[in-house]
C-alpha cells in the first residue's frame, strides 16, 4: 500500500510520500516524535483507491477512488525548514509514525457525499436539490475551540480529479492506496494534549490528541 500526498509543507505544491506507518486510524493519539519541535497539521481529504492506474486523465479519475475520508497531515516544520536549508531529503519532517490521521471512510456512492460534491449552485439544478455542507475541522485546547477551518465541499470532485491525475503520472496507482489532498491556507501550529476533530453537519469524522 502507497501512501500518497498533494501537500504544501513550504509554500509550493509538492507531491510526497509517506511509509504505511505513517497512517493513523481509529482515534489514536499522535505521539510527537522527540525533537520534533513545532508540530503543524493541514486539514486534508483522503481518497482510497479502488483500482489500478496510471497516466489517468481527470476526466476518468472519479472511477479509481470509492471513498474518501477527513485527514491531518502532520509535519515537523523544524526540521523541514533544516532539510530545506542542507539540501537533504523531507522524509524525517513528513513521514514519521503517525504522521497521517485517517477518520471515518464514506463510500463515493453514499447519498451524504453525493451531497457534498455535487454543485448545488448549478441553475439547472433542482430547485429542492440540497445545498452543500461545509465540513469542519477543529482545534480544541482546554475544552474550547481554538481555530476552525470550513472547507466547503462543492466542486471538490474536480479538485479530486486534478490531484490524481497528477499523482498517476509520477506513479502507478493500485488499489488499497491512499491519497490525500492538503489545504494550502489551513496551517495549525500545535502543542501537547491538543485535541483535532472533524465534523459533519454535528457528526464528527475524525479526532486525534497529540501526545
Amino acid at each position: 500500500m502507497k501512501i500518497v500526498g498533494v501537500t504544501y509543507y513550504a509554500g509550493k505544491e509538492s507531491v510526497v510520500l509517506k511509509s504505511d506507518s505513517s497512517l493513523l486510524t481509529n482515534r489514536k493519539p499522535l505521539f510527537v516524535p522527540e525533537g520534533c519541535g513545532e508540530l503543524c497539521a493541514l486539514p486534508c481529504w483522503v481518497l482510497r483507491v479502488s483500482r489500478l492506474g496510471r497516466s489517468i486523465a481527470p476526466k476518468f479519475a472519479t472511477r479509481y477512488y470509492d471513498a474518501v475520508a477527513a485527514g491531518l497531515d502532520f509535519f515537523s516544520a523544524d526540521k523541514l525548514r533544516q532539510a530545506q536549508a542542507e539540501g537533504m531529503a523531507w522524509t524525517e519532517a513528513i513521514a514519521f509514525e503517525g504522521s497521517l490521521a485517517v477518520g471515518t471512510w464514506e463510500p463515493v456512492e453514499s447519498e451524504k457525499w453525493k451531497v457534498k460534491t455535487e454543485r448545488a449552485d448549478c441553475p439547472l439544478a433542482p430547485k429542492d436539490e440540497p445545498k452543500s455542507e461545509p465540513h469542519h475541522w477543529l482545534l480544541e485546547r482546554n475544552g474550547v475551540t481554538t481555530q476552525e477551518y470550513a472547507w466547503d465541499s462543492i466542486g471538490l470532485a474536480d479538485t479530486f480529479s486534478q490531484a490524481i491525475a497528477r499523482i498517476s503520472n509520477m506513479v502507478t496507482i493500485r488499489q488499497g492506496d491512499m491519497l490525500y489532498i492538503a489545504h494550502p491556507y489551513a496551517r495549525w501550529t500545535l502543542q501537547a494534549e491538543d485535541k483535532l476533530q472533524s465534523m459533519y453537519n454535528g457528526e464528527e469524522t475524525l479526532f486525534c490528541r497529540i501526545k
